[in-house]
């Protein structure tokens, strides 16, 4: 009875080693194989937003950050009352969210117009929120001080209506110099910079990563990414038939009838109104969303249409709509892959390319 016990007590050590090493060999293989590939970026590089989201290594489309066209916007920090052609505003569609060549559709402008553009983040003093930012600047008298001939506003279209159809701040007045200050802080993103350092090779990741995939085989949407096939090859990456959605872009569709978009076109009509007077032309440039660009070419889809830009496009404007559904679905007709990166939400530099090619200012 007594000689047994240390028998007992050395299987049990040997047993739970072994499980421990067993354990540990499987978290060393699934991070050095496929979760290093989204925790382990060293910068400059960068892995897509969705990806992080979802550990689908066959969809990354690494990318590094680069400006190569001959002429660069101004990031409102870097604004020393140069003359303006161009202010935009908007989201991460305007403030380089994706990464990779040529991030800033700003420089697309400036280049092939040879204007000088001035990128204004959505102001934290107006809650975030981009026609907000506008008429803080308006306000405050900050945008007769940058006096642009053209005020640009952009938004991804899964967030129009949520931005654009409620009350504006039409009469709230905002301190000039909070403003000013707070336009000094906002400097170019480094997105590479910002990702996950020194992340454990023992993770949670490396459990997520397998259950994510295996889930995917039985349903489209885990967590906040949905995950659809495609008819046809649309990305230069393993995965290459195969596209990442946003899954809150699913959930906004039901926002986009006919009288949320018509009052949101009210407030951009308002607008536009409030800029003509000061002899500033409005353009707004929706950025279609992923799911809508992509949506004819999704196979086996059993959530409904985006009606935003068919809508939008029927009602009377003040200002210019900058329908960017209708100017890249016919690239995406021709062939062309990656308009989007296919690791993230944001569209890639080939888009910005098509849509400031066949934009024109007057």
């Amino acid at each position: 009875m007594f000689k047994e016990k240390p028998i007992q007590t050395k299987s049990y050590a040997t047993f739970f080693s072994l499980f421990a090493l067993i354990i540990f060999i499987y978290h060393v293989s699934i991070y050095f194989l496929y979760t290093s590939k989204v925790l382990d970026v060293a910068p400059p590089f960068y892995v897509g937003d969705l990806v992080r989201q979802c550990y689908q290594v066959d969809s990354i489309d690494l990318k590094q950050e680069q400006n190569k066209l001959q002429k660069l916007h101004f990031e409102a920090s870097s604004y020393h009352g140069q003359k303006i052609d161009v202010l935009t505003i908007g989201d991460s569609f305007s403030n380089g969210g994706a990464a990779g060549l040529n991030p800033y559709y700003q420089d697309y402008i400036a280049t092939q117009n040879n204007y000088n553009v001035l990128n204004i983040r959505a102001l934290n003093l107006s809650d975030g929120n981009v026609p907000n930012t506008l008429l803080a600047l308006e306000q405050s008298g900050v945008l007769d001080e940058i006096q642009p001939k053209i005020v640009l506003l952009s938004i991804g279209s899964r967030a129009f209506v949520r931005r654009f159809s409620n009350s504006l701040t039409w009469k709230k007045k905002i301190n000039k110099k909070d403003i000013y200050d707070e336009m000094k802080k906002m400097h170019p993103r480094d997105l590479a910079a910002q990702q996950l350092k020194n992340v454990s090779i023992v993770n949670t990741a490396n459990f997520k990563l397998p259950f994510y995939s295996l889930s995917y085989r039985f349903k489209p949407c885990i967590k906040s990414v949905c995950k659809f096939e495609l008819q046809d090859s649309m990305f230069s990456v393993k995965a290459d038939k195969t596209i990442l959605i946003y899954k809150q872009t699913l959930k906004d569709l039901h926002m986009n009838t006919q009288e949320n978009i018509s009052k949101a076109n009210d407030n951009l009509n308002h607008l536009a109104t409030l800029l003509q007077a000061k002899g500033i032309k409005l353009y707004f440039m929706p950025a279609v969303s992923k799911y809508d660009l992509y949506y004819d070419y999704i196979r086996e889809n059993k959530y409904p249409k985006d009606k935003l830009f068919s809508i939008l496009e029927s009602l009377d404007k003040k200002y210019t709509l900058i329908n960017t559904k209708k100017i890249l679905s016919p690239l995406l007709k021709s062939g062309e892959k990656d308009i989007f990166y296919a690791d993230d939400t944001h569209w890639s530099y080939k888009a910005s390319k098509e849509i400031f090619f066949k934009t024109s200012f007057q």
